[in-house]
């Protein structure tokens, strides 16, 4: 079984130090931004969106913890609510599952968990941003429901 909690301040920091530089290259890899500036423009982001941390209001910053192995951490999901729409929505900015633990159901698990913290947050959608390139995430979003509301393409000339 797995349950989500609040993440310290210190899992906050571990968790930046490692979605930061993976957030950045990511988007040189999509061909959005130049390898010497994507660092920067990856932690930028990340301070805009969350400017108090933990306590960032409408975000949430959770842990993924598996208690049917001693309660053990094996991933962690940030989301937030947005009320500025004309539904308010539950947004995905990132879910992750450490590699040792990968393709054993937290991922699926922890999403699925999301499904009743939006309605009690009062929003009728759950939506999230994928990369192209990142398919295993496609699939499993699929697999949950998901569908695309927006396709960028480009072609390199």
């Amino acid at each position: 079984m797995v349950r989500l909690r609040e993440m310290t301040d210190e899992e906050l920091e571990a968790y930046l130090a490692r979605s930061i530089p993976e957030y950045a290259r990511d988007h040189v890899e999509a061909g959005n931004w130049d390898e010497r500036h994507a660092l920067e423009l990856s932690k930028k982001e990340h301070e805009q969106l969350l400017p108090k941390g933990i306590h960032t209001p409408d975000n949430f910053l959770r842990t993924i913890i598996d208690d049917d192995h001693g309660g053990r951490r094996v991933g962690e999901i940030w989301y937030a609510l947005q009320k500025d729409r004309a539904r308010p929505q539950l947004f995905i900015y990132w879910v992750g599952v450490d590699e040792p633990f990968r393709g054993k159901g937290f991922g699926t698990e922890a999403l699925r968990l999301l499904e009743g913290e939006a309605q009690r947050l009062g929003a009728t959608s759950i939506a999230l941003h994928v990369f192209a390139t990142n398919t295993k995430a496609q699939a499993l979003y699929g697999r949950l429901g998901f569908r695309p509301t927006n396709v960028l393409m480009s072609k390199d000339v």
